[in-house]
């Protein structure tokens, strides 16, 4: 129903990403079954080749190489690799990453899980999260939330783990940075969705209800010793100033140029200032 008032309310090309953002229901909702309703609300368009499949079962063979390679540690959750094992594969280490100046572990640790219980929740949360951006963005933006806010989340943990020497897996940064994302995007189109009158508050709490789904599922059950919190925070942010930065809004005027300004500002500086910070502090 909210996707039949927005097609009543709405014009330009604005009202076709509100659509397939908050579902993509392009038929009578009454004629679905439980299964079309949960597809088309939390993966709209999901294929068997795209990159949110591909990079799920990316990280599901890496997790299984991983096992294979360096054993099962018995000693920990169940399924759980070493961390030695993660540290090889490219997990995120800030001590490899400031002395050894190893970035492309933001990166590859994006990839990464520690433990079966959190590839099945990772799994589960990007097939949610990401099918919903790389539907309604496309691939490009799709491609910088994931890799490029992910990293963001990985060097803001760095940052904030420096004197702690572990490795990390900073997937759930990734997760974080779709949450950004959504937020980013709604906040960016608020003057847009006065048009929708009362329905402006059910599209915002549809995505709080995302918002606090991912954080109930992932904040704490889902913690263990590879889990960085820190990285959830920077991938947040990263994808909360992406999203304001690079969403592109019809007829956009003086609320949403401002919101871009913030948007590239706050991302400089969170780049920046973690990278300058990062290489100058250092532990006593």
């Amino acid at each position: 129903m909210i996707s039949k008032i927005i097609i009543r309310t709405w014009g330009g090309n604005g009202r076709q990403q509100m659509i397939s953002i908050f579902g993509g229901m392009d038929a009578d909702p009454r004629g679905e079954n439980f299964f079309d309703m949960l597809k088309k609300s939390f993966c709209p368009r999901l294929k068997l080749i795209s990159f949110t499949t591909i990079v799920s079962a990316l990280i599901i063979i890496l997790y299984i190489t991983m096992l294979g390679v360096g054993g099962i540690n018995k000693h920990d959750r169940f399924l759980s690799v070493y961390e030695k094992t993660l540290n090889d594969f490219g997990g995120n280490d800030p001590d490899d990453v400031k002395s050894n100046y190893e970035i492309f572990r933001w990166v590859t640790s994006l990839l990464l899980v520690g433990d079966f219980y959190n590839l099945i929740l990772a799994i589960f949360m990007i097939l949610i999260c990401y099918s919903i951006l790389e539907a309604t963005q496309g691939l490009n933006l799709t491609l910088i939330v994931f890799f490029g806010a992910g990293a963001c989340g990985a060097l803001f943990g760095d940052l904030c783990n420096i004197c702690k020497y572990r490795t990390y897996s900073e997937t759930f940064s990734c997760i974080y940075a779709c949450v950004g994302f959504l937020i980013g995007y709604i906040i960016l189109y608020w003057k847009k969705l006065d048009s929708l009158g009362e329905m402006k508050c059910a599209v915002v709490c549809f995505v709080a209800i995302v918002v606090i789904f991912v954080m109930i599922f992932t904040f704490g059950s889902g913690q263990n010793n590879f889990y960085d919190n820190f990285g959830e925070l920077g991938g947040f942010l990263g994808g909360l100033f992406i999203a304001m930065s690079l969403v592109q809004v019809p007829q956009s005027g003086e609320f949403e140029g401002i919101c871009r300004k913030v948007g590239y500002g706050f991302l400089g500086v969170q780049v920046g200032l973690s990278i300058i910070l990062l290489y100058s502090l250092s532990c006593s």
